[in-house]
C-alpha cells in the first residue's frame, strides 16, 4: 500500500508491520515514524523500542526477531538505511527472507531520503510518501493546525507563513505553534510580522519587487535592515545578484518544470515560485540589463571602499530600468 503523509492518520490501523518510509524531507519523516510508533502504544520503550542507523540487514533482523518484554509489541526503525557497497543484492535477499516469515509482534520501519535498492519495491510493505509538500498542501497543514488549537487564521496569512518559513516544515510546525500560543482568537498579518522572522531569501523577493514597483523608499528600507541585521554589503550585492540571475532564468527557461528548474539552479522550489512571481513585473530585457548591472556592481565592489554607496547605486540603477 503507498500512502501520502497527509493521509498517514487515516491509514494507521491497515499498515502492516514491514513499513518504508521514505521522501526528502526529514522533518515529515520523522512524524511519520512518530505517528506509527504512537499508533502502537508500545510499552516499556525502553526495552521493546529499537532505533538504528549504519547497521547491515543481519543487525536489524537480528533486533526485529526479538521478542517483545511483557507486552504485544516490538517497534524497530531503521535510519538512513545503506546496504555495505557491493552487497545490496545480498542486503536484499536478507530482507525478502524475513518478510516471508516475520516476527508479527515486532512492526519495522526503515526511514530513508530516497528508495535506495534494498527496500525499494519491496512486495509485503507499506510505502509512507513524505516528499516536500507543495504550498497548497502546506497552507492546509496551517489552516487545519490552527482550527485544531482553536485559532482562526486566513487562507492569505498561512501562505505568508509558509512564504516567510521558505516552505520549510521544520520551521513551519515551529513557528505555527509560537504563533498559536501567543495571539489571540484570530491569528493576523501583524501577529505573524512580530513574531516570524522572514527568511533573507523572502527579503531579498520583496526588495526586488518593491525595485519592479519602483518604490524607492521601501527598496532602501529592506536593504537597510538586512544589513543592520549582520547581512555584509558583498553578502547582500551578490544576494541581489542571484536573485535577478534567478528571476531571468525563469523567464528564459519557460519550457522547465518548477522541479527541474530547482534542481538545476540548485534551490527550493519556493525560490522558483518566487522568482517567477516577480520576473513577471520586468520584461525579459529589463531583466538581462538587471543582471548586467548587478554584475557590474558586484564587480566594483571589489574596488570600492564605501559599500552602502555601491549598494544604493544599485538599487538607484535597477529602479532606473
Amino acid at each position: 500500500m503507498q500512502v501520502d503523509f497527509l493521509n498517514l492518520k487515516s491509514q494507521l490501523n491497515r499498515l502492516t508491520n514491514i513499513i518504508v518510509v521514505y521522501g526528502e524531507d526529514d522533518y515529515l519523516r520523522d512524524r511519520a515514524v512518530e505517528q506509527i510508533k504512537s499508533s502502537l502504544n508500545v510499552e516499556f520503550g525502553e526495552l521493546n523500542c529499537d532505533s538504528m542507523r549504519g547497521v547491515t540487514m543481519d543487525e536489524v533482523i537480528s533486533s526485529a526477531v526479538i521478542l517483545p518484554f511483557m507486552t504485544g509489541t516490538r517497534f524497530v526503525v531503521v535510519k538512513d538505511y545503506v546496504a555495505p557497497a557491493g552487497h545490496e543484492k545480498s542486503e536484499r535477499e536478507k530482507l525478502v527472507a524475513y518478510m516471508k516469515n516475520p516476527v508479527y509482534t515486532t512492526t519495522l520501519v526503515f526511514s530513508v531520503k530516497t528508495l535506495v535498492s534494498v527496500v525499494d519495491n519491496l512486495e509485503f510493505a507499506d510505502y509512507i510518501n513524505c516528499k516536500k509538500l507543495d504550498q497548497n498542501a502546506l497552507e492546509r497543514w496551517i489552516l487545519a493546525f490552527c482550527r485544531k488549537e482553536g485559532k482562526t487564521i486566513s487562507p492569505y496569512n498561512a501562505r505568508l507563513i509558509a512564504d516567510y518559513c521558505l516552505n520549510d516544515m521544520a520551521r513551519i510546525s515551529t513557528e505555527v505553534q509560537k504563533v498559536c500560543f501567543y495571539s489571540g482568537d484570530e491569528i493576523t498579518k501583524d501577529d505573524i510580522d512580530l513574531m516570524i522572522e522572514k527568511e533573507n531569501e523572502v527579503k531579498l523577493y520583496e526588495l526586488a519587487n518593491e525595485i519592479a514597483n519602483k518604490n524607492a523608499d521601501m527598496a532602501f528600507k529592506i536593504a537597510r535592515n538586512l544589513i543592520d541585521k549582520g547581512t555584509k554589503v558583498h553578502v547582500l550585492v551578490s544576494s541581489v545578484y542571484k536573485t535577478f540571475q534567478r528571476m531571468f532564468y525563469t523567464v528564459a527557461s519557460k519550457g522547465m518544470s518548477q522541479a527541474e528548474m530547482a534542481n538545476a539552479l540548485g534551490v527550493k522550489p519556493f525560490a522558483i515560485t518566487k522568482a517567477r512571481e516577480v520576473a513577471q513585473k520586468f520584461s525579459p530585457v529589463k531583466l538581462k540589463k538587471a543582471v548586467e548591472i548587478c554584475a557590474e556592481a558586484d564587480e566594483n565592489l571589489r574596488h570600492s571602499i564605501n559599500g552602502n554607496a555601491v549598494i544604493n547605486y544599485l538599487i538607484l540603477s535597477l529602479i532606473n530600468l
